[in-house]
């Protein structure tokens, strides 16, 4: 665990070591995780230049470049939102994603995909092949290219092949092979460029404002979750405010830096030691828990297995797949 007086400790060392003028994706930082990471990376850099992807510019107006209304379930809306990022900008430094969808049922979305998976999975890691360009542009001439995708990296669970676009899988054991096909995924992205280096991290437990309601949290479940965070929350529950701060961390320091190239982020202080990045490709891909450690041991032998069995080459054709049918514009 990197102990929270080394994260602020390394977050104040941003405005001295980074340039000005970062320039920042954050993707569906509208509440919660999203938007605390938002408003501490503008807290500690020095005049950065900031796009925001989401519904609507609730509270965050004035700290954003740039508002860029998209309904991040649809990955032509969402191919449009990078559109307008690369108009504007040779190179991106930070892509930060954290978008979910509250509701869990088999809803598909006009483009034919499974309306949960549309948003925290297919649209993500269309942004990051949109935008590796643009990361790639920025390793070469900063110190910081990097994405850090907030979901559930550590977690990592066995995959359906017959099933990829979850459209059976039972709910249990849906998060774990969202999971794996996020940090495979990012593996193969991870490979076209060496100068980038990619974060896929679990936040923990912590009270956002999707605990308020949605179709998953309905009925006696929302109470009993309720009454058990109320009593619980302060040992089993991270902040949001401290989870942002662990996040700006995430997002730029060189214990998580690339392979290659300049581009390391914010030198690591004393007691603080660069990661292994997970074995098993040429880039740097990092999966990470609440405290920005891990993954364990189980983990990464279902990582290694994965590897050995194809699985990760499986994954992105489906995946590519799918965003070639939908830009050919082969929807329901």
């Amino acid at each position: 665990m990197v102990p929270l007086p080394h994260v602020l400790v390394s977050n104040a060392s941003i405005s001295t070591t980074l340039p000005a003028g970062l320039v920042a994706v954050f993707a569906g930082a509208m509440t919660g995780i999203g938007l605390a990471t938002l408003k501490t990376f503008v807290k500690y850099s020095i005049a950065p230049r900031i796009y925001l992807f989401a519904r609507n510019p609730h509270a965050v107006g004035e700290v954003v470049e740039m508002f860029v209304k998209v309904d991040l379930s649809s990955l032509r809306e969402t191919d449009a939102a990078c559109d307008v990022v690369k108009s504007k900008e040779d190179g991106v430094n930070l892509v930060v994603l954290s978008m979910k969808e509250v509701r869990l049922d088999r809803t598909l979305t006009p483009e034919g995909l499974h309306l949960f998976l549309a948003t925290v999975y297919y649209a993500r890691m269309r942004i990051v092949q949109a935008l590796l360009p643009a990361l790639i542009h920025a390793s070469a001439y900063s110190r910081l290219a990097r994405v850090v995708d907030i979901a559930g990296g550590t977690k990592e669970g066995p995959v359906d092949m017959l099933d990829l676009a979850a459209l059976r899988v039972p709910f249990a054991k849906i998060c774990g092979q969202l999971a794996s096909m996020h940090t495979l995924s990012l593996k193969t992205l991870a490979e076209q460029v060496l100068g980038v280096s990619f974060v896929h991290d679990f936040p923990g437990a912590e009270v956002t404002p999707l605990f308020d309601g949605g179709a998953c949290w309905a009925g006696w479940g929302m109470w009993v979750l309720r009454l058990y965070l109320r009593v619980f929350r302060r040992w089993v529950c991270v902040s949001v405010e401290e989870c942002g701060k662990r996040y700006v961390f995430l997002g730029t320091s060189a214990k998580y830096a690339a392979g290659e190239g300049e581009a390391g982020g914010v030198l690591v202080g004393e007691g603080v030691e660069r990661r292994t990045a997970t074995e098993g490709v040429r880039g740097c891909v990092y999966s990470g828990d609440w405290d920005v450690e891990g993954p364990g041991g189980r983990v990464m032998g279902l990582l290694k297995g994965l590897g050995r069995e194809g699985i990760k080459e499986v994954v992105w054709e489906h995946t590519n797949g799918e965003f070639e049918r939908i830009r050919r514009g082969e929807g329901l």
